[in-house]
């Protein structure tokens, strides 16, 4: 039997692989699902979301990131070279974001805007979220866009609310949100209720994976404890649907 070959690495597939079907097209989450995105500092993951929004970007998304690491727009911090930057074709401060919607809010309602707004506040907690919190109403309000939180270990907790709304509300007005962050104690917990998407790299500790595999699944939370090489970039999928309780009727 002739062995199958994986498009990307050249490498024989398993035969357990070659009976799954395997998408020909990047994936995308469905519209309205929202996605969590976890890993930490070294595994990939601002890589993945970098390669996610260039894709995004390619077919006609809106892009906006929180972007506390000043690393998802081409005009970033690469570390002196050490780091690919992201694909988002403009750069602004929170300051500068706040300043320039003063003036005119065209360039956040375009329909193919691409910024990342950096944070000008290190502080974590309250302060950094304090911070946000302005860009995110006028983000909130615009709809129809693709909105990155990154880092949400850093200010998740502090932006609770806000963070709800956006997973639990704003699906209808066409806003996909994507949480990223090294743990998944970043992103808070009636968040994550309404995650339909987890992606996530080795995750060590065994609180974090119990966290998750109340809403993925027990294969999936196991299969993150899994120790793996120190370059291996693998991550997981794990899914979520809602259940619905049964209402009894007379």
């Amino acid at each position: 039997m002739r062995t199958g070959i994986c498009k990307a690495c050249r490498q024989p597939l398993p035969d357990e692989v070659r009976k799954v079907e395997r998408f020909t097209r990047p994936w995308m989450p469905r519209p309205y699902e929202n996605v969590m995105l976890l890993g930490m500092t070294g595994s990939g993951k601002s890589f993945l979301f970098k390669n996610w929004l260039a894709y995004m970007q390619a077919n006609g998304a809106a892009c906006f990131v929180l972007d506390v690491g000043d690393e998802y727009s081409r005009k970033g911090n690469d570390r002196g070279g050490t780091l690919r930057l992201g694909p988002l074709r403009t750069r602004m401060t929170v300051p500068e974001f706040l300043a320039a919607v003063e003036r005119s809010s065209l360039f956040v309602r375009h329909a193919r805007a691409s910024v990342a707004i950096v944070p000008t506040v290190h502080d974590a907690g309250e302060a950094l979220a304090e911070h946000i919190r302005p860009v995110l109403r006028i983000l909130y309000g615009r709809g129809r866009c693709v909105i990155g939180f990154d880092e949400l270990q850093k200010y998740g907790p502090s932006l609770t609310a806000e963070l709800y709304r956006a997973a639990g509300e704003l699906g209808k007005d066409g806003v996909m949100p994507f949480f990223l962050s090294q743990y998944p104690g970043g992103v808070p917990e009636i968040v994550r209720k309404q995650v339909g998407t987890c992606v996530a790299s080795e995750i060590g500790k065994a609180t974090d994976r119990r966290m998750l595999a109340a809403d993925f699944g027990d294969p999936f939370a196991n299969a993150l404890g899994t120790p793996r090489a120190p370059d291996d970039r693998t991550f997981h999928v794990g899914f979520s649907r809602a259940r619905f309780a049964s209402i009894p009727t007379r």
